[in-house]
């Protein structure tokens, strides 16, 4: 052993740093735009927090499937700004 890592060893961690900086630069980007939103009650209506953020139906899922929960109002559903930036953190 020469005390250095292999070839596969130092692929896979650049692949895992390259990964990881991509998911903390959308998070970031996340921020940017919810820092963007104003509302007079602090709820973002769903289709508008999807539209205005560009994200899917499906990531909105996983998300809630994660923490983030919705407020359901006369069969819409809103997002407390608040819950968003801590839960995007």
């Amino acid at each position: 052993m020469t005390g250095q890592p292999d070839s596969l060893t130092a692929m896979a961690a650049r692949g895992l740093v390259v990964e990881i900086s991509q998911i903390l630069n959308e998070s970031l980007e996340i921020q940017k735009k919810l820092l963007k939103m104003e509302s007079k009650t602090g709820e973002i209506r769903q289709a508008k927090l999807i539209k205005d953020l560009g994200i899917s139906p499906n990531t909105l899922k996983i998300w809630n499937e994660q923490g983030l929960t919705p407020i359901n109002r006369g069969g819409s559903l809103f997002y407390l700004l608040e819950d968003l930036h801590k839960f995007n953190y």
